[in-house]
């Protein structure tokens, strides 16, 4: 196989030191951290930290189109440091994932500093638009609670979401009807039928076949004459036709009194209409219409019911039910904010629940996902995030030391106990009772009950500063407490002793009362000189063996 081949999706060949980049596929270096044609790096460090940023908003970046979505909180710092502006493209879950302008997406276009539907300017913590007293969050926007219905503007794009609407809630066109039509029949076996043309293309053919004739040879255009007049008589079939077809259309629109017709025709008013045969029937559809808001009202639809009042207060003309829609537009804000309320109290016991369980980690990760509108309703109500964020720092720096702190009394336990079981009371004795004076006192009771560890070497150094003798039967008295000052004058008779020896020059001897000193007493009762006197005394039996004498020899008198 060739090593030069082409790479899908690569644009030229690529070796052993050449591959394709994983998100524009163009040639680069395999060494290469970072694309030079779509700016990627491929460190792990940065696609882990985008991961970290991932959410549900997307923003149109021409040098990597097929990006990952982040977190609303990651758009914020993006407008801070200038990469998204008003004429960026982005999609969310308030504009229903289609890209929008920033300037036009709903709770986006704030932190740019307008309004979403009005343009107006408009500050991050606001909710409501000043000017057109509308929801800054939501993508049509409802109106401020309160607010009278004149001082509401429609958003700039409500034209063309209605449009929308009926575009997908339009019905088929003729042609899209017979093809379904002619779909149905050959699904039931039969062959499928052409749709009879209509009358007036058929008379238009005609007329268009006269013409061509008349243009014919003479000859020929004098044998159809017959034909041509006949044909000419089919024109007042067509404004028959035309005629038979606008009649029931007339009557319609004049039974069904559109735009006032029938009233203007016969010379009444449109209130004298109302008051004498459509009273009744305006009455009973008020009344269904007034039974469906009442039902979309207790099932907390409120934006149903408030559609509801506002077509009966736009085909009626009485403002008496802008009360009820009020009454609807304050429920619905007590409900909205009762459920908000509910999900963050949801999301705090969430997060003391992980705290609890020692996982300060997940806990700010869950407080981390507060938006700054919901924190500062939150503080409003006397709730700080960022205290218990705050706090929640500290108990994991505290966590951190509290591990590192047990971990090191743990390897002072380990050195103490080695020396315990060396036989080396007094310095088990020492490295226990520095672990008590460092560490605290909690911390090591998980581990060990120093204080009875403590007492028990005491004890056992106590026992064993004076070797006590044996009886001729070979049996050890009961051990007794021997007071410093007898422990003194049993240290300096043995010194005595060696000095005797070593001015003898029986080193051997000496140094094995010197030895019997370390034996029998603690290292606390030994004199400082000990073994310095020691080191000598060996030195000088080591010179007496190696000259091979039991002394030095004396030189001889001179005469």
């Amino acid at each position: 196989m060739d090593s030069t081949a082409n790479s899908p999706g690569a644009k030229g060949p690529w070796t052993s030191d050449k591959a394709p980049c994983v998100y524009c596929s163009q040639v680069i270096g395999r060494t290469d951290e970072r694309c030079p044609h779509c700016k990627t790096s491929f460190s792990l460090a940065v696609r882990r930290a985008s991961r970290e940023v991932m959410g549900d908003w997307f923003y149109l970046d021409p040098r990597n189109p097929s990006a990952r979505g982040v977190t609303f909180e990651t758009l914020i710092k993006m407008i801070e440091k200038g990469r998204i502006r008003a004429d960026s493209i982005v999609r969310g879950p308030t504009t229903q994932q289609d890209w929008l302008y920033a300037a036009e997406a709903p709770r986006l276009a704030k932190y740019l500093g307008h309004c979403p539907h009005c343009f107006a300017e408009a500050k991050p913590e606001d909710t409501y638009c000043t000017r057109c007293q509308l929801n800054m969050n939501t993508r049509l926007g409802d109106p401020r609670p309160g607010i009278p219905a004149d001082m509401v503007r429609d958003p700039f794009h409500r034209a063309s979401h209605e449009m929308e609407k009926q575009l997908a809630q339009s019905a088929p066109t003729p042609q899209v009807a017979a093809v379904a039509a002619a779909a149905s029949t050959a699904g039931a076996g039969g062959p499928p039928e052409p749709p009879e043309p209509p009358k007036m293309v058929t008379a238009a053919a005609a007329a268009a076949a006269a013409a061509m004739a008349d243009a014919s040879p003479p000859a020929e255009r004098a044998s159809r004459i017959g034909v041509t007049r006949r044909r000419a008589s089919r024109f007042w079939l067509v404004l028959v036709l035309a005629c038979v077809t606008l009649l029931p259309i007339g009557l319609i629109l004049y039974y069904a009194n559109v735009g006032g017709i029938r009233d203007r025709l016969s010379g009444r008013s449109p209130e004298t209409a109302a008051g004498t045969g459509n009273t009744q029937v305006s009455n009973e559809w008020v009344n269904q219409q007034l039974t469906e808001a009442s039902a979309a009202a207790q099932a907390k639809d409120y934006t149903r019911a408030i559609a509801i009042y506002d077509v009966i207060i736009a085909k009626t003309g009485d403002t008496t039910w802008q009360l009820r829609k009020q009454d609807l537009l304050q429920q619905k804000a007590q409900e909205e904010r009762k459920d908000r309320l509910a999900k963050l109290k949801e999301r705090l016991e969430m997060a003391e629940g992980l705290a609890s369980e020692s996982k300060s980690d997940d806990a700010l990760a869950v407080l981390r996902n507060i938006g700054p509108d919901d924190r500062a309703w939150l503080k409003s109500l006397g709730v700080s995030v960022e205290k218990m964020e705050g706090t929640l720092r500290e108990d994991q720096a505290k966590a951190v030391r509290t591990k590192q702190l047990d971990e090191k009394l743990a390897a002072d336990l380990a050195q103490a106990d080695a020396l315990r079981t060396a036989g080396k009371a007094a310095d088990a004795l020492k490295a226990y009772t520095q672990i008590a004076s460092t560490y605290p006192a909690d911390l090591v009771r998980k581990r060990i009950n120093l204080d009875q560890m403590i007492q028990e070497l005491q004890a056992k150094v106590a026992a064993s500063a004076v070797v006590p003798p044996t009886t001729p039967g070979g049996t050890v008295p009961a051990p007794t407490a021997v007071p410093p000052e007898q422990i003194s004058t049993a240290i300096a008779d043995l010194l005595k002793e060696e000095a005797a020896l070593e001015k003898s020059e029986k080193f051997a001897a000496a140094l094995a009362k010197l030895e019997e000193i370390k034996q029998k007493f603690e290292q606390k009762y030994w004199p400082e000189s000990l073994e310095k006197r020691i080191r000598d005394v060996k030195a000088k039996k080591e010179a007496l063996e190696f000259f091979g004498v039991e002394g030095p020899k004396k030189a001889p008198k001179t005469p």
